[in-house]
């Protein structure tokens, strides 16, 4: 124990005692033994040994040893102060921080670590401050005192967390952006695994505007079976849609088309769905390819959004798994994502009990349904029998997905699934959302409003779109390609167009040709603005959606 603590009091630039702590300040990290004082001393504590009592050697460690009966936690801390935040020139990204350290103390021992959590910590009642957003590591009690683990932390260094420009103005204005809190999930068959067969789908609905549930998983599939060579002939192949008697090799594709409201349902007929509507307008331009099992570069930017919009709390979790462990089999995967469900799902609790316990959410979110219904999913994934049976079915796909985007690679030879760049970047953006709300983010639909196009240019492209400066120009080309929607989406009413299909068209339009990257919410909110004379932007609310006219 002696040894540890020379250790750390060597190696860090200021310790102390402070209360029932003892801490070692690295730089930007602090490392916290907390402890209990032994009952012979509690009636005659020297406060002043207890209050903010820096360490110049190891005797008042010592002094302290004699005092105290155990130790009950060693924690590796990190802090933001957030009444900083409006002076910043960037942001800090106190999860990404978090999560470099476990990916370094991982290489000592995967099981170091007891729990690791971000929180706001509040100093005194009686004198209010901004807080501390922080992030908590909980090291296990049997690495406390393995003076080789000691000196390996010690040695750590992490990175300066880049957090991108667009994200700065965010930070700055310290409000958070709105979060539903509805747990996007989908509920998915062990088949769905290429995404390809969405963009069939869109061919196959070019040929059949509307089509009758009783029978279009035999027309679907018998659609799909032209490409069954090209599939068998692709990188990745699983999740073939074969032949059958009643389409039921088909049926789960389309299950999961009507939950990504690719398609919608009405009196038993399905229609293609106003996002879809988007995608086959645009698909001639930027989703032709040799191999239609291959996704283009709009693909992906269509198919990721889908996927976080409506899977974001499945699909974020199996990322941050394998992101930390950098390689992992599946075997290792399905031993852990479980109980990773669950961690997760006690931290939404415990984040939105506040709201309605005195404190307050930074989201502001206190309405009881909201732990109520993270409470039954919680119970369901708590009770799941065979759990490796059905998290077949949950991971499966979603592995699929991910090499169909290069979020991961897969090691034949090792049976190994690896984290690749992109699945580096895009689990370093969602971890910066969370770090804007302060808070783990449940529903990430306002972020993908804001930030799905930046988001997608910096994992995919490396951030190689730079807008013009000339904010003019931007709103030139917006309005432009908003006039073009009209000719694209009629609508029963003359001279209207949805919002949300002229806007995303415009954006994805924006992007692919002008090589200008804005977000859905920016161009809604220029369409808003009174200051502008081509377009009427109505919101009606109980849509979820709006129109535009031409004025």
């Amino acid at each position: 124990m002696k040894e540890v603590f020379n250790l750390y009091l060597n190696n860090c630039y200021q310790a102390m005692i402070h209360e029932n702590e003892l801490i070692f300040e690295f730089s930007e990290y602090h490392y916290t033994f907390t402890f209990d004082i032994k009952d012979d001393f509690e009636e005659e504590i020297d406060e002043d040994f207890y209050s903010y009592n820096t360490l110049d050697d190891t005797s008042k460690i010592e002094r302290l040893l004699d005092e105290i009966s155990e130790f009950t936690s060693f924690e590796i801390k990190g802090y933001e102060y957030l009444g900083w935040r409006e002076d910043l020139t960037e942001g800090k990204s106190i999860t990404n921080e978090m999560y470099s350290l476990i990916k370094q103390i991982n290489l000592y021992g995967k099981n170091a670590i007891q729990n690791h959590y971000t929180d706001i910590k509040y100093g005194d009642a009686m004198c209010p401050d901004a807080g501390n957003y922080m992030f908590s590591i909980e090291i296990s009690e049997k690495f406390w005192w393995d003076v080789e683990f000691a000196k390996h932390i010690v040695k750590i260094k992490i990175d300066s967390i880049v957090v991108p420009e667009f994200y700065t103005i965010f930070f700055r204005k310290n409000q958070p952006i709105k979060d539903d809190k509805s747990l996007p999930i989908l509920s998915t068959n062990t088949k769905v695994r290429r995404l390809g067969y969405f963009k069939i789908l869109s061919l196959f609905l070019d040929e059949n505007k509307q089509i009758p549930t009783s029978n279009i998983n035999k027309r679907f599939e018998t659609f799909c079976l032209k490409y069954k060579d090209v599939l068998d002939n692709s990188e990745f192949n699983k999740g073939l849609i074969k032949e059958t008697k009643n389409g039921i090799s088909a049926k789960p594709y389309l299950e999961m088309a009507i939950d990504i409201e690719l398609l919608n349902k009405i009196n038993n007929i399905l229609y293609v769905g106003k996002s879809l509507k988007v995608y086959q307008a645009l698909k001639n331009d930027y989703s032709k390819s040799s191999n239609i099992f291959e996704l283009t570069t709009f693909d992906k930017m269509y198919f990721l959004e889908c996927i976080l919009r409506y899977d974001y709390f499945y699909f974020s979790n199996l990322l941050e798994l394998i992101y930390i462990e950098g390689k992992a089999t599946y075997s290792k995967i399905v031993s852990e994502f479980q109980s990773k469900l669950i961690k997760s799902l006690e931290e939404y609790k415990k984040q939105n009990q506040y709201s309605f316990q005195g404190y307050k959410s930074p989201t502001y979110n206190s309405d009881r349904k909201v732990v109520s219904k993270l409470d039954i999913i919680l119970n369901r994934i708590r009770k799941w029998e065979k759990a490796e049976v059905y998290l077949e079915h949950l991971i499966m796909p979603r592995l699929n997905w991910m090499l169909d985007f290069g979020i991961i690679s897969f090691d034949n030879s090792k049976n190994e699934y690896n984290i690749e760049k992109i699945g580096d970047n895009l689990f370093k953006h969602l971890c910066i959302w969370n770090d804007i709300n302060t808070e783990k983010i449940i529903s990430p639909s306002k972020f993908l409003d804001n930030f799905m196009i930046h988001l997608f240019d910096d994992c995919f492209n490396n951030n190689i779109v730079s807008n013009p400066d000339d904010i003019k120009s931007i709103l030139d080309r917006i309005y432009k390609h908003i006039e073009n929607s009209f000719e694209i989406f009629k609508t029963l009413a003359p001279n209207r167009v949805t919002a949300s299909q002229a806007a995303n068209y415009t954006k994805y339009k924006l992007y692919m040709d002008d090589k200008i990257k804005v977000g859905y919410s920016f161009i809604l909110n220029k369409l808003s603005e009174k200051e502008q004379d081509k377009f009427i932007f109505k919101y009606q609310e109980q849509y979820q959606d709006g129109y535009i006219q031409i004025k």
